[in-house]
């Protein structure tokens, strides 16, 4: 999929909770494997609500709303939270990363 985000754009679950805010993206450099929880990019989310920020693999963008021009995950916030990414992935904690700044909307 094609990904057209926006710096600052409202990222939503699939449940219609607002996750927080979309930052960058980041690129892994090698080791992808979606079975293992090894995904190829990442959506950093900005929250002030739950005082973490968030990386979501962007498997789990669905899209945006065409009303509301949200970003649109296929997970819900409960599934959100019982996953770890409101940690610092580790391949990005290792600089095995490539970072690229979202353009501003």
């Amino acid at each position: 999929m094609e990904l057209d985000i926006k710096r600052l754009e409202e990222v939503w679950t699939a449940d219609n909770k607002k996750l927080g805010l979309a930052q960058s993206l980041f690129h892994r450099l090698g080791g992808v494997d979606p079975e293992l929880g090894f995904y190829d990019t990442y959506l950093e989310v900005e929250n002030f609500e739950y005082g973490d920020d968030y990386y979501v693999p962007t498997d789990f963008i669905k899209g945006r709303d065409p009303k509301t021009g949200r970003v649109m995950l296929s997970i819900s916030l409960q599934k959100v939270m019982e996953r770890t990414w409101s940690r610092l992935p580790d391949f990005v904690a290792h600089g095995q990363a490539r970072k690229e700044l979202l353009p501003a909307a």
